[in-house]
């Protein structure tokens, strides 16, 4: 599990970083009236919260593995609202570029969310995987003891 979980940090690091270099790259080259000065704290917002996330799988895992749908909704709630007061606090700090700001963090919300799933996906994938190996290897031993 330990090495899955790097995969999938090297994943998202990789994909925040490869996402907000070309969308920067875009933006200012394309639309350069929608840069602004705290463009990078976006990435950031989305590289730490998937950080925990990811992070939460493993607990989850162990304790319970058949409730990973709920952790994974309950996530996506989690980042719905961290997004919106995210939103809401840069508002207040800069009333001149919400708009521009709003626009950038909603196409970097999509773009994470897509590789986020895919995220997602493999560690449930991983977790059947697993599941059904120490079935086997379980239902193998009882063959054997007869």
């Amino acid at each position: 599990m330990k090495g899955q979980m790097i995969y999938f940090v090297i994943l998202h690091t990789s994909m925040i970083l490869i996402a907000g270099g070309g969308m920067g790259w875009v933006i200012i080259r394309f639309f350069p009236s929608l840069m602004i000065n705290e463009f990078w704290v976006i990435p950031l917002f989305f590289f730490i919260l998937g950080l925990i996330f990811i992070g939460q799988f493993p607990k989850a895992i162990l304790k319970k593995p058949g409730k990973l749908v709920n952790l994974y909704m309950l996530m996506r709630m989690i980042k719905i609202f961290a997004s919106f007061l995210f939103i809401l606090v840069y508002w207040f700090i800069d009333k001149q570029n919400i708009r521009n700001f709003a626009i950038l963090f909603i196409i970097f919300y999509l773009m994470n969310l897509t590789w986020e799933t895919y995220i997602y996906t493999r560690m449930e994938r991983y977790i059947k995987q697993r599941d059904n190996q120490e079935k086997m290897a379980k239902e193998h031993k009882e063959k054997n003891d007869q």
